[in-house]
């Protein structure tokens, strides 16, 4: 009974040490162009949140510039990181900031903006996380079409004698002047 219960805290002590390696072992940068912004806020919060539930750190570095975002993946290495995601200041720095974690061996993930190569085109080897923003502008305009044909509400704007006068409503007369320079 005593060698099994030596036995059996030799495995515990053996899991809880490879539990602080692998914990150690896993930090992640996020690097963004502008950690003032409240977009970044946002996904630095949520990048915080997914670090806790799947047991990973998030190293949180502001990179405004080229020189900054180089310097901040050296930090990164130094720090254990094994990859990071970034929101470039620049997406012609693609080449070099890929350069620079091949040497490190890290895993990038671009956020928000594509990396460009030397010759401007997408570089499209570099994984890349980002709104359709173009689409969902356009559906945004197909819905709101679609919405206006259901209520035959809509908005006019004609230009007369220099002022304009816009009409709106459901099948009404309203009309609003208001002078054109404005």
């Amino acid at each position: 009974m005593h060698k099994f219960t030596k036995a059996l805290a030799a495995i515990g002590l053996a899991a809880i040490m490879s539990q602080s390696a692998i914990a150690e072992s896993m930090k992640l940068g996020f690097l963004v162009k502008q950690p003032e912004e409240p977009w970044f806020q946002t996904e630095w919060k949520f990048a915080d949140k997914a670090g806790k539930d799947l047991g990973f750190e998030v190293i949180k570095i502001a990179v405004p510039d080229g020189e900054k975002t180089l310097n901040a993946i050296d930090s990164l290495a130094a720090s254990g990181a094994k990859g990071f995601v970034i929101c470039t200041p620049d997406p012609k720095l693609g080449p070099a900031i890929m350069a620079k974690a091949r040497g490190y061996d890290m895993k990038v993930i671009a956020v928000d903006d594509q990396f460009a190569n030397a010759k401007g085109k997408p570089m499209d080897t570099v994984p890349l996380v980002m709104m359709a923003a173009t689409k969902i502008g356009e559906r945004q305009g197909q819905e709101l079409y679609k919405e206006m044909q259901k209520t035959r509400l809509g908005c006019e704007i004609h230009r007369r004698n220099g002022h304009y006068r816009q009409r709106t409503g459901y099948r009404t007369s309203s009309y609003f002047w208001f002078n054109g320079s404005a």
